[in-house]
């Protein structure tokens, strides 16, 4: 069944989205994961964690991806991310994460397990080597050795901008996506409002005053986001910007970044009459956007300038047929 679901559920597959998703409870297992990773005695014991993950491999695909990222593997030990969690045997907290990556994946869940992860990292960074580290760690956590390859095939990496004004649908369909591109778990969503909230030294769904929303701070905010994405496609990770890129020098670093990178670059432009976007972004809670009805307003009365190269989708309407239109869009030829 593993094998299957994975097959299902691969990098670019066809797997069945389910039409909602609970992301409230999604969130809540990631915020319980971290507390109890951080509740956990640091040991040094890295060299015994990653004989253990020797131990584990089954397959020559798992040993060689061990024997390449073993120095991350002891980096992060060297770093306290080395554990003594529930059962007392050491391990990576990204290793335990893991485990119950792999238990949704095998349910046919994968867009689920992309969310878990994300939310992870959001609340608990672990950087681009970490996120590189995620398909190896679920790949040894599963039983089915066909599985375990199938979750360590190469994706080639490509980075997806999701934009357009607030009340869009831009953090919904981004979510969707995260499960379908890339390794197992799948893409690392980086969102704009989660990089503000944490330069500011604050969980994600804070509220900020209006001080922080200068553009000074829309700088420095984009500019840690598109350092983050670089870092992310240096390690062949795929990766789906979040965010407005209300300006048209921000959607021209995104292409730029794949040009360096010399990965695909696909950009989503969302767009929905202002009374819908509105009466969502006034329906939001536990968001990690401040986004008011009044900015969502204000936004309409800023140009957005030139869209060349962007794929303009209407949002208001269901995500069954938003989504084919982008996978349409991402998975296009290339010349």
């Amino acid at each position: 069944m593993a094998a299957a679901a994975a097959r299902r559920e691969g990098p670019g597959g066809d797997g069945i989205l389910p039409s909602s998703i609970d992301v409230a409870a999604l969130h809540a297992r990631a915020e319980a994961m971290v507390r109890l990773h951080g509740q956990a005695t640091v040991t040094p014991a890295g060299a015994a964690f990653r004989q253990r993950l020797m131990e584990l491999a089954r397959t020559g695909a798992q040993r060689g991806m061990i024997a390449l990222q073993g120095a991350d593997i002891e980096r992060r030990a060297r770093a306290g991310r080395v554990r003594l969690i529930e059962d007392g045997a050491p391990a990576d907290i990204l290793f335990d994460l893991a485990s119950t990556l792999v238990a949704l994946i095998e349910q046919g869940r994968g867009a689920e397990a992309n969310v878990l992860a994300n939310r992870y990292l959001d609340l608990s960074p672990q950087g681009a080597t970490g996120w590189a580290l995620l398909p190896l760690m679920v790949s040894l956590q599963t039983t089915d050795a066909a599985a375990a390859d199938v979750l360590l095939r190469p994706a080639p990496p490509q980075l997806i901008a999701v934009g357009g004004l607030s009340g869009t649908g831009k953090s919904s369909l981004s979510r969707l996506l995260g499960g379908l591109y890339g390794r197992r778990p799948g893409a690392r969503v980086l969102q704009s409002d989660v990089f503000r909230k944490r330069l500011a030294g604050l969980p994600p769904e804070t509220r900020l005053p209006p001080s922080h929303y200068t553009r000074r701070n829309d700088a420095q905010t984009y500019e840690a986001m598109f350092e983050s994405a670089d870092d992310h496609l240096s390690c062949e990770s795929t990766v789906i910007l979040d965010a407005v890129f209300l300006n048209r020098s921000e959607r021209e670093v995104a292409e730029a970044l794949a040009q360096q990178a010399r990965v695909p670059f696909t950009g989503i432009w969302l767009e929905a009459p202002d009374r819908d976007r509105i009466a969502r972004v006034d329906a939001r809670t536990g968001d990690a956007s401040d986004a008011t009805g009044e900015v969502a307003r204000e936004q309409s009365r800023r140009p957005v300038g030139d869209l060349f190269g962007w794929h303009r989708m209407r949002s208001n309407r269901a995500m069954e047929l938003i989504l084919p239109a982008v996978r349409a869009a991402i998975e296009r030829p290339r010349r």
